[in-house]
């Protein structure tokens, strides 16, 4: 039997399909008062971490799990983390922490966390879990239920659906991805959050219930053989995992023009994109969701010291690494400015996006016309024949 609630430690699990904005909701709560001195368990993958480098919270207080792998379930290196830094707790004094926040890999699988949480004798004689919260796209929620059975779990177990990007979405799609959240879990809270803005009390009204959630939801959770049994999201072979590293300082216009025609050309393959780059000697991050790009925000300091190469994280579909990197011929274009212009400004990037995407219509309209004149040809010069 577990000690009573508020003689454990509260833990919040963060969850939610790639690209939804997780990392942006676990830092606006690291920034507030009540998770000023939390812990911090990432999941994240690829050859080169990135995303612990984007949050608030000190190395002392935070812990990586399997870096470079998309395919397996994390619930044993999850518990392994959570009673490390219990650990480290007791023994030093700058380890100290009040809670708990876990974010997982967008491609995870949140059932076997959950059951590890709840059920495992050492993790929960120490540990609460208060909250599974699950950040949903608001401009590709619905296309991410249709296409990726681990949305739809990671929406089912949740007690709060946190809808992200409501100030780009679209609100028809905004009104559909709420119906289909209420249709997979009527018991859970919902609410619109843009840039994490979310009003953290409801994180903490009361101790995560699995009996709360739908039939399909409890008969995971209380499968005690379900992490063994059940493939992860490896079992799609056209989704892969890179990282890329580029040594070479890169130009404000180059950057922009590269993002924009990635996500235009290829975006319907990109599921995500994150990293740190050298953006002319400072480091900015990046963000992309398939043709979604998020304005690059400049960072304090460089988060690994010394380690100044640009570093991307990509998840894709049916693209492959070769074909990403030879793009990064366009991170050296200058765009005709003057050097000493070393700043991203957001009424110049939207104004080059702009034409960028006025380009890529353009182009597509061409391809388009260039197709349907080659086809009228081609029955011309048959009727001739």
């Amino acid at each position: 039997m577990s000690e009573a609630s508020d003689q454990r430690i509260p833990v919040v699990l963060v969850t939610g399909f790639l690209g939804s904005g997780k990392t942006t909701l676990v830092n606006r709560m690291l920034k507030g008062a009540a998770y000023a001195r939390a812990a911090v368990v990432v999941n994240e993958f690829g050859e080169v971490s990135v995303d612990h480098a984007l949050l608030d919270a000190p190395p002392s207080r935070m812990r990586i799990v399997d870096a470079g792998c998309i395919c397996g379930h994390v619930h044993e290196e999850i518990a392994t983390s959570l009673l490390d830094l219990l650990e480290r707790r007791e023994s030093c004094a700058d380890s100290g922490f009040d809670r708990v926040l876990i974010e997982t890999s967008g491609l995870a699988d949140p059932v076997p966390i959950i059951q590890i949480l709840l059920a495992d004798a050492d993790v929960s004689r120490a540990f609460e879990l208060r909250s599974v919260v699950t950040v949903c796209d608001g401009v590709h929620g619905v296309a991410h239920l249709d296409a990726h059975a681990e949305s739809v779990k990671q929406a089912a177990v949740a007690d709060v659906l946190v809808v992200s990007k409501g100030d780009v979405a679209d609100r028809d799609a905004l009104s559909t991805l709420a119906q289909r959240l209420r249709g997979l879990n009527p018991g859970a809270a919902q609410r619109e959050a843009v840039r994490g803005d979310l009003d953290l009390a409801l994180l903490d009204r009361r101790g995560y219930s699995a009996t709360a959630r739908t039939s399909d939801a409890q008969a995971w959770l209380a499968d005690a053989d379900y992490a063994r049994r059940t493939p992860a999201a490896a079992s799609d072979a056209d989704i892969r995992s890179f990282t890329l590293t580029h040594d070479e300082t890169i130009t404000v216009p180059g950057l922009v023009l590269w993002m924009n025609l990635l996500a235009g050309f290829r975006g319907a393959g990109l599921l995500r994109v994150k990293g740190i780059v050298n953006v002319e000697g400072r480091p900015y991050a990046v963000h992309a969701v398939q043709t979604v790009l998020s304005e690059p925000v400049a960072l304090d300091r460089w988060p690994d010291g010394h380690d100044r190469r640009s570093r991307l994280v990509f998840i894709t579909r049916g693209i492959p690494e070769e074909q990403v990197r030879r793009t990064f011929a366009a991170l050296a274009f200058e765009g005709g400015r003057e050097r000493r212009n070393m700043t991203i400004r957001p009424e110049t990037y939207a104004r080059f996006k702009h034409t960028m995407e006025m380009f890529r219509e353009g182009a597509h309209a061409s391809s388009k016309a260039a197709s349907i004149d080659g086809t009228s040809a081609a029955a011309t010069a048959a009727a001739h024949r």
